[in-house]
């Protein structure tokens, strides 16, 4: 797998990060690659292969979709999702749920595809006027977004689940008169029923998208800092290895390496890789 750049030589002299992206395929049942990403300027589905370190310049997007394997022919969706964001991107236009649902669906779809299903989650990184580095992060379904402060040896998650348990979590603290925390999001452990997507992007055959609303998404923006580390990831990632697990990472550290090595991680899991499985890590300088 290799990544495409325009002018890498003026990326290098801008660069305010470094990332490097890993993807297999995993054991996955059905032997789909149902994953696809969005890196930098061009998206891909890949059934296994990492980057090298890349130069990241201001502004970029990356970002990773993970087709849902209960709806036929998934990988078509999230192949889709990254199509429609780069699309977006290159034309300069705004990267959010709604904008990147009309893209999907303007494009007539085969019918056997109607109903695949796919997640995302992407960041979205730029200057601000004194310099500092703001990202967007946005997200829908149970792909995660977390961060690394710089020292730190514990990732934090940045993102919330579009699953059944949490929508139960925040029904038991409505019910009980309390907001719920965000610790309380997110359990840890392989992917059951109460893990159920509830909301994704669907791919249509017809014009039915016209009245179809965007699913659900969550946006936020944060402000990262030199030594500060940013992981997007499928949950064939998290599922199996939780963020307890993954190694600190420090400026010394080289992200292929990292990668691989979580990789061996998800197949030395109990869960011996049963997913397809996705991470874009990034590196701020």
């Amino acid at each position: 797998m290799i990544a495409s750049s325009n002018n890498c030589s003026l990326k290098e002299t801008l660069s305010i990060a470094q990332a490097c992206v890993i993807t297999f395929q995993g054991n996955a049942s059905n032997n789909l690659q149902q994953d696809a990403f969005f890196f930098l300027d061009n998206w891909y589905q890949e059934d296994l292969g990492v980057m090298a370190m890349m130069p990241v310049a201001a502004p970029f997007c990356l970002a990773v979709s993970d087709g849902v394997a209960s709806s036929n022919h998934s990988q078509h969706c999230s192949k889709a999702v990254v199509k429609a964001i780069r699309r977006l991107w290159n034309d300069h236009k705004c990267i959010c749920s709604d904008s990147i649902h009309q893209s999907i669906n303007q494009t007539q779809h085969s019918s056997k595809r109607h109903g695949a299903a796919a997640t995302l989650a992407m960041i979205v990184g730029e200057l601000n006027s004194d310099g500092t580095i703001k990202a967007t992060i946005t997200h829908v379904g149970d792909s995660r977004i977390y961060l690394l402060f710089k020292g730190a040896s514990q990732w934090q998650c940045l993102t919330r689940d579009h699953n059944l348990l949490n929508e139960l979590i925040d029904q038991q603290a409505q019910e009980q008169g309390r907001q719920a925390e965000f610790a309380d999001y997110n359990w840890e452990g392989m992917a059951g029923s109460l893990y159920s997507i509830t909301e994704c992007f669907v791919l249509t055959s017809d014009d039915s998208y016209t009245s179809s609303e965007a699913p659900e998404s969550v946006s936020q923006t944060i402000d990262v800092n030199s030594g500060d580390c940013i992981l997007v990831c499928t949950d064939g990632i998290h599922d199996l290895v939780p963020s307890h697990e993954w190694q600190s990472i420090s400026a010394d550290t080289d992200l292929q390496h990292w990668l691989i090595a979580l990789k061996d991680q998800v197949y030395d899991s109990e869960g011996n890789a049963y997913d397809n499985g996705t991470a874009i890590l990034v590196r701020f300088d």
